[in-house]
Parts: structure tokens; C-alpha cells; sequence
């Protein structure tokens, strides 16, 4: 938060605090008119400056909100990538496989490493092509990896 706002608030009040008791000692209407004017443009001065201070402090706490969902989200990440295991499920490319000691009641599945790599959990679907040949898929970043079979080989959980 800007310092300068809030010294600018406690200056503003005080100088329209000041003028309040001039007004007391003064004599005629028109001095006293002519003080009322300067209480309002102090007075309307520290407002703006409150105004001001209180959006910094908004912004801040929005700031703030947002940095702790984020930690809150990498936390809750890397807790889960503890859960796989980089594998090499064929003879060519990789991908994460679940272990089987942290399955829980999922089935066998495959994640994306670059997907992975992003910090999200992306699970690879099998994809045939025109030669009936399977490539497993990930529906987030379009990458695949080849299987060699045709036919849809189950991936399998990853060994600790």
C-alpha cells in the first residue's frame, strides 16, 4: 500500500481540523464562508486520498487471495505427482504410469509428461489409426506416443 495516501488522509484531516477551529474565531460571515470552503476541499481531499489507500489495500488482498490459491494448487500437485512413475510402457516414447502402491481404487493409467511437466494431471486415451495401429493420446496437448499394436494394449500400473 502506498505510504503517501495514507499520510496524505492524517494530513488532509488535520488541516481540515485546523480550519474547523479558525472558523470558531472568526467575525464575520464572509471570513467564515471563506473557511467553510477550505473545510470542504480539505475534507474532500482526505476522502480521495482514503478512497485511494482503500483500492491499494483492495488490490492487495486480491493479490494475496490469489498467491495462496496458487501455493494451495502446487502444493496439491506435487503431492500428486508423487503418485507416478516415469515409465517406458512400449518401445517408443514415455509417459507417467500410475504406481501401484498409490492407486487407491483408480484403474492402470498413463499421464502426459509434458502435461506433467505443466504441473497438470492429463490422462492419455487410447487413439487408433486408418492402420489400426494404437497411439495413446493426451486430449490437453494433442502429443502421442506410439504403442506398435494394433488393438488397444491396457497400460499397466507403475512397479515402486
Amino acid at each position: 500500500m502506498d505510504m503517501s495516501l495514507i499520510q496524505g488522509t492524517i494530513s488532509g484531516l488535520k488541516v481540515a481540523g485546523d480550519i474547523a477551529k479558525g472558523i470558531l474565531e472568526l467575525k464575520s460571515l464572509s471570513d467564515v464562508q471563506g473557511k467553510v470552503i477550505e473545510l470542504q476541499s480539505a475534507i474532500l481531499s482526505a476522502q480521495s486520498s482514503a478512497l485511494s489507500a482503500n483500492a491499494d489495500q483492495a488490490a492487495m488482498v486480491e493479490e494475496i487471495r490469489a498467491l495462496k490459491e496458487e501455493v494451495a494448487r502446487v502444493k496439491a500437485w506435487e503431492t500428486q505427482k508423487q503418485r507416478y512413475k516415469l515409465v517406458r510402457p512400449w518401445d517408443a516414447g514415455v509417459a507417467y504410469a500410475l504406481k501401484e502402491s498409490m492407486r487407491n481404487s483408480e484403474p492402470p493409467h498413463l499421464i502426459c509428461t509434458n502435461c506433467y511437466e505443466s504441473g497438470r494431471k492429463s490422462i492419455l486415451n487410447p487413439l487408433a489409426n486408418s492402420n489400426g495401429f494404437v497411439s495413446y493420446a493426451c486430449p490437453v496437448c494433442n502429443s502421442q506416443i506410439p504403442t506398435g499394436y494394433r488393438g488397444s494394449p491396457a497400460p499397466e500400473y507403475a512397479q515402486d
